[in-house]
């Protein structure tokens, strides 16, 4: 039995092409699962968090912002938002995105549920980007 499964992750601007993986770590809305070869078949949905892939015994993380996982036995493939890889993260964007949703958090005018998302998706990516 082979221990590496495939998984592509693609975004509607991106695709991800990761080849074969021995390990996938996600974050859905109630908590992270993760995901090894042979893996029973479902589809979850994905919120906020940080995806870990396991690659030749190497670890890569992405900054995801919510879609869904389709789990087959042999491969995986994650539809995402968006998904940026930690490399790819400009922390300076990130924390300048922080700020202006904070900003706008105490403007009673603003949508607040649109703001704190914001917010969520900004520390996000800034907690990734320390990996």
């Amino acid at each position: 039995m082979a221990k590496t499964f495939q998984l592509e992750i693609i975004t509607p601007t991106r695709i991800f092409s990761e080849g074969q993986v021995s390990y996938v770590r996600a974050e859905a809305p109630d908590g992270q699962f993760g995901i090894m070869s042979h893996h029973t078949a479902a589809t979850i949905a994905l919120g906020i968090g940080e995806v870990k892939v396991v690659k030749n015994g190497e670890e890569y993380y992405y900054a995801t912002t919510g879609g869904f996982a389709d789990i087959q036995s042999e491969s995986v493939l994650l539809l995402l938002e968006t998904a940026e890889l930690v490399t790819d993260i400009d922390v300076n964007r990130a924390e300048s995105a922080r700020k202006r949703a904070q900003d706008k958090l105490n403007n009673n005018e603003m949508d607040k549920v649109r703001t704190r998302t914001a917010i969520a998706k900004a520390n996000n990516r800034l907690k990734v980007s320390k990996r």
